[in-house]
């Protein structure tokens, strides 16, 4: 609650900050507070927005929200976020937070679900209820708010959609036309067929939940047995004490 608070503090400073300082592709609060790289909230006034320190480094589209608490977490309130390089770096947002040893990833959020796209990181999201998902390189995978019944909604891993994602990486991309092309190239020769993998993928996933339905019938079913005897036990008992005086 107290994270959300300061995030709104933010963005109401924000719009206080608009009416008096315009210039600029990024709106820092407070000001000039990337040099400090500690608690620093910004919007993209412009096209989009690149940061390097050290390990990190970050791109964001234009339009976008976000805060740096330090260079290591970033919280992504609207917009899309590219980690080019963000070793163990972590990416908050409403509905789960990302992390990668290694690797390059984006997280693209709206409204009311959240998109994430690993290029070639060692990802784990963990979802607002807990639960964690691993999504393998070249795949993309939606997650939402928690339901009624406490869980995350969030949707199949699917492989990236490339017609997509092609025009936003170009437009946040600093190197030249022989070069992205060639960047593109790589990573569909290194994916391999995608498609092949999804069918493995669905089907692991799937063996998994059968085997997780199978533990849970065989739980219950011992419950059952447990009960059943205890309830003969108390019967016996009971048989003992009334007749057996």
């Amino acid at each position: 609650m107290k994270k959300i608070v300061r995030v709104l503090i933010f963005l109401m400073a924000f719009q206080m900050e608009i009416r008096v300082r315009a210039a600029g592709d990024v709106m820092e609060q407070p000001s000039k507070c990337l040099n400090e790289a500690l608690n620093c909230a910004l919007q993209v006034t412009g096209n989009s927005f690149h940061f390097e320190k050290g390990d990190q480094k970050l791109h964001a589209s234009g339009g976008s929200t976000l805060v740096m608490s330090n260079p290591q977490q970033w919280r992504l309130i609207k917009g899309a976020l590219w980690v080019e390089n963000g070793q163990g770096l972590e990416v908050e947002t409403l509905f789960a937070s990302f992390k990668a040893s290694f690797g390059e990833y984006w997280v693209l959020h709206s409204e009311s679900r959240v998109l994430v796209r690993n290029m070639s990181a060692s990802l784990k999201v963990t979802l607002r209820d807990g639960k964690t998902l691993e999504i393998p390189e070249g795949f993309e995978v939606w997650v939402s708010s928690v339901n009624s019944q406490g869980k995350s909604d969030y949707g199949m891993i699917e492989p990236i959609n490339m017609k997509e994602h092609l025009p936003l990486w170009n437009s946040l991309y600093r190197g030249n036309k022989e070069s992205f092309v060639k960047e593109v190239r790589h990573y569909r020769e290194n994916w391999g067929d995608l498609v092949q993998k999804s069918s493995r993928l669905y089907r692991q996933l799937t063996e998994r939940e059968i085997a997780s339905v199978a533990a849970r019938e065989q739980a219950e079913e011992a419950r059952r047995q447990r009960k059943a005897a205890e309830d003969r036990r108390v019967k016996e008992l009971y048989r003992q004490r009334v007749f057996e005086r």
